[in-house]
């Protein structure tokens, strides 16, 4: 089916199709306080067929928070208060709804976002930009090289959602160097340097000062 972009509605039809204050939120509203508004919430939550439908919806999963948005969003489109007596009511409505879900034993929550999640994406994508900034400077400079390519990896775990567990598992499973001692090399004892038949020992003469012996140990900065 194909949908013609001129058959949409006019910019500012709203405005035109009904006369000024048809519309509920339109007119003044029915309650003018917070205490009114307040006062006829509770009035309607003290039913019981209404209060089980609201802690069914909770028990079911639906967090608080957007059900008080959707409940005082909808009293402001049937003109019954304005939005801004609805936000002040919210937290109250909020704390109502917990209230009486702790009493049934009813699990709940207040909304469906996770801060500590949301802290940690926000982190992340700190951190993934900090790292393509270095890995960017590091290939104009040319100065590409094993530390470079840590970095891209680093960056690509990080821009990911990949979890520190999955990273894990999935370094755990990339094949590693083959040990020495597999090889054939054995890691325990030392290969001992190949001798030369052709190279004679300085013999030491009658009245020559004893010969000084390199001393053992030390590393190479012990050494004369």
């Amino acid at each position: 089916m194909v949908v013609s972009m001129f058959n949409g509605p006019l910019p500012g039809n709203s405005l035109t199709t009904h006369a000024v204050g048809n519309r509920p939120w339109e007119r003044p509203p029915e309650l003018n306080t917070v205490e009114e508004a307040l006062s006829y919430y509770m009035t309607q939550f003290s039913d019981e067929d209404i209060m089980d439908d609201m802690l069914v919806a909770i028990e079911s999963g639906v967090a608080i928070k957007p059900l008080v948005e959707s409940i005082y969003t909808a009293g402001t489109m049937r003109g019954t208060h304005t939005l801004d007596v609805g936000l002040l009511i919210a937290p109250a409505l909020m704390e109502f709804f917990a209230a009486v879900a702790e009493s049934y034993e009813i699990d709940y929550k207040f909304s469906n976002r996770d801060p500590k999640k949301s802290m940690e994406k926000k982190e992340r994508a700190r951190v993934t930009m900090l790292l393509e900034s270095a890995i960017a400077k590091a290939e104009e400079q040319g100065e590409v090289d094993e530390g470079t390519e840590l970095l891209k990896q680093m960056a690509e775990y990080t821009g990911s959602d990949m979890t520190r567990e999955e990273a894990a598992e999935t370094a755990s499973d990339e094949p590693m160097d083959e040990p020495a001692e597999e090889a054939g090399v054995p890691m325990d004892e030392p290969s001992a340097p190949p001798e030369n038949p052709n190279v004679e020992e300085p013999q030491q003469e009658q009245g020559d000062l004893p010969l000084e012996q390199p001393q053992q140990g030390g590393g190479l900065m012990a050494r004369g």
